[in-house]
């Protein structure tokens, strides 16, 4: 932003604003006013034809003073525009108090006429203004935006008032929920509200969230899905009917995992899951033209590849029992028993957590996501599914062992699901019981049975086709993110209070060495290639996490790759490790800075008198230390691997891994654990450092 009042600490910054704060009261004016009338919005005014009178308002992003003319640019939701405040037009007690009071950050309401600058750009000439709001607090400084991941998440508003992707993406999320219900209606169908405290966690396979509701003294949980009250509202009559709302999963998070995430659901009376395919690709082809988007979408896999994803319909259709042939030689079909399938699982040398103790359908589902699903680019219309992996399903009249499900899958995302549905209690309550036998046998991802339901359909029901889409995995496809986070404008985060995050987002120093110079260093001081790899494997977890929260790449590399530089010379005396390191970097030309961060990741350590009692502080601290802990916890996981292959690790393992203490014992799970203090959860820390490794594993050897 642009100012020329001299630049201050933050606590000084408020402490003049609250004077400033004092003098506006003062002046008997209400700082924070009932309200305004706005008659334009600043983009309409920005389009109105010189001379025409405005009356509108909005935040001060920027003040220029130059002599007797203030230049000020204002912004509100539909944009930005000039407002130009001169002492002739308003007189010298209002430019006077204006110059004197106003800051950047302040609401400002103004009156007066668009005009051309001599620079020609359109702008309004004030030739009266209101004060709307004091800021207490400076906004951030960056002229381009804020790109501390923390701060964009935690103070979303900073982000919409500085980064205008991100505005453009949430207008764009409301933009397609407002087209997603013109659709259903257009087509239709009636917008229902059903229950959000349920007696069962039912409708799907997830741990839910328990809660208590002491009126009626019952326990309860949050829904999972929407799925059963819908079905039991065309059970009693309902023929085309959706309802958009928040589901609740007690989980772990990651890029394309929220605990609280929004969906749509639809059911309709006499369709089959034919007719959703064809009504799926009908809407798709309602949202791009209505949006104005563009049909080929630009998305980036979980390898960091760039991929285009062409929505033009149809969609290819994709046997799900086919590709699943295809990717691992195996015809799920042929098996009845999990023992004989998890035989020739391992002699095709394909592994994956709790294998051992799986259902068939456990094993099937877990196949096709570790083989198949991530490989998908799409969109694809994934169908024929064996029986036991959707127990609300239809059977196929053609193939009893069939059912007739679709599911579209876009870059290795389920963004949608559909089926016809199973509308037989009889065989409801049966595919319910089989459930409860596995999860008694405990298997943990099984559905809920529900005796409510199975009562509905006791009573009849109708041909019905159910369908459901997660809307956060929409919207990141659409807008090309990969990290829903980036869609959903306040994810859950670890409160700053907890004792828990306590990091200095903001920090950051020079390091007074390049990449090329601290590879050279590394070369001299590092000769084991073991502990050359580790510098290396650091280097790149280091790399992005710093692409994940915005900060330098190359100087987070830096600092991960010389974490260790002392450690040929004090390996047989660990008290020294990190100690040497000081000298070597200081004679290399390190900055403070520099030296500072590298040896903190030693702070802690009982065998070092000096820095036992130093605790880490900042972001890039918390971060290496998690990192280049990290490493050793991956690599022993993809050394247990039939293959040793990081390509076959998958992130559900090595989180199995992680919370076996006994694997890799050596590995800190604490410092592990200190990627939340940096600001990131720990399944994502690990699905990006697995991710991380997985991409160099031709220079590891892995």
């Amino acid at each position: 932003m642009i100012s020329n009042k001299p630049k201050v600490s933050e606590l000084d910054e408020k402490k003049m604003r609250l004077k400033r704060l004092e003098n506006i009261k003062n002046a008997k004016i209400n700082p924070y006013p009932e309200k305004f009338d706005k008659k334009q919005s600043l983009l309409e005014a920005k389009s109105a034809e010189e001379g025409t009178k405005i009356q509108t308002a909005g935040r001060i992003m920027t003040i220029r003073l130059m002599g007797k003319i203030v230049f000020c640019h204002v912004q509100d939701w539909s944009g930005k525009m000039q407002v130009v405040l001169k002492e002739d037009e308003i007189g010298k007690e209002k430019f006077k108090f204006f110059n004197d009071n106003f800051d950047m950050g302040d609401f400002v309401g103004v009156e007066g006429e668009v005009f051309k600058t001599q620079t020609g750009e359109i702008s309004i000439l004030v030739k009266d203004y209101q004060f709307l709001g004091k800021a207490l607090l400076p906004l951030p400084e960056k002229w381009h935006g804020i790109k501390d991941v923390d701060t964009i998440y935690r103070q979303r508003y900073l982000d919409l008032l500085m980064n205008e992707d991100s505005k453009k993406r949430f207008q764009f999320r409301s933009n397609f929920i407002r087209a997603l219900r013109e659709f259903y209606w257009q087509e239709g169908f009636n917008e229902v509200e059903t229950a959000t405290f349920l007696h069962q966690a039912t409708g799907a396979t997830a741990t839910p969230y328990k809660t208590h509701n002491n009126a009626l003294d019952i326990d309860l949980v949050l829904r999972i899905s929407l799925e059963l009250p819908l079905k039991e509202l065309i059970v009693g009559g309902m023929e085309k009917i959706f309802e958009i709302g928040k589901a609740f999963r007690n989980e772990g998070v990651d890029p394309s995992h929220l605990p609280e995430h929004t969906s749509v659901e639809h059911y309709c009376a006499y369709w089959n899951f034919e007719d959703n395919i064809r009504f799926t690709e009908k809407m798709f082809d309602y949202f791009f033209n209505k949006l104005g988007i563009d049909k080929k979408i630009e998305v980036e896999n979980r390898d960091g590849e760039k991929k285009m994803v062409d929505f033009a319909t149809p969609w290819k259709r994709v046997d799900f029992v086919d590709m699943l042939k295809k990717d691992t030689g195996l015809d799920v079909m042929k098996y009845d028993d999990s023992k004989e399938l998890l035989k020739d699982i391992k002699k095709k040398k394909i592994e994956f957590e709790d294998m051992e103790n799986m259902s068939l359908a456990g094993l099937v589902d877990n196949l096709y996501k570790k083989v198949s699903r991530s490989k998908i680019v799409g969109p694809i219309v994934l169908f024929n599914y064996p029986k036991y992996l959707q127990p609300l399903a239809r059977i196929n009249d053609k193939n009893d062992k069939l059912v007739d499900q679709f599911q579209i899958v876009v870059n290795g995302w389920e963004m949608l699901k559909a089926y016809s549905e199973l509308v037989d209690p009889l065989d409801q309550k049966e595919r319910f019981d089989v459930q409860k036998q596995a999860k008694d046998k405990g298997e943990g991802e099984v559905m809920e049975g529900d005796d409510e339901f199975i009562t509905a359909l006791e009573h009849g029901a109708p041909p019905i086709s159910g369908w459901g889409m997660g809307i956060d995995r929409v919207v990141a496809i659409l807008t090309g993110q990969n990290n829903l986070r980036d869609v959903v404008l306040f994810p859950l985060l670890r409160p700053l209070s907890d004792g828990k995050s306590k990091i200095k987002p903001k920090e950051d120093g020079e390091l007074g060495l390049d990449y090329k110079q601290a590879v050279q260093l590394l070369d001299q001081y590092i000769k084991d290639p073991i502990v050359k790899l580790h510098c290396v494997e650091s280097e790149y977890i280091m790399r992005d996490l710093a692409k994940h929260f915005g900060q330098d790449e190359e100087k987070w590399g830096i600092i991960g790759l010389l974490h260790d530089i002392d450690w040929d010379l004090t390996k047989s005396d660990p008290s020294q490790h990190c100690l040497k390191a000081q000298d070597i970097l200081k004679q290399a030309g390190a900055s403070d800075y520099l030296i500072e961060t590298i040896v903190s990741h030693c702070y802690g350590f009982q065998f070092n008198e000096k820095l036992k009692d130093l605790k880490r502080e900042t972001r890039v601290q918390y971060s290496l230390a998690a990192s280049e802990t990290l490493t050793g916890l991956i690599i022993a996981s993809a050394l247990i691997q039939p293959d040793k292959k990081l390509a076959s690790l998958s992130v559900e393992s090595l989180k199995k891994k992680f919370k076996n203490l006994k694997f890799a014992g050596n590995c800190s799970r604490e410092m592990i654990s200190e990627c939340e203090q940096a600001g990131i959860p720990l399944d994502e820390f690990l699905d990006l450092g697995l991710r991380a490794l997985q991409k160099i594993s031709d220079k590891l050897g892995l």
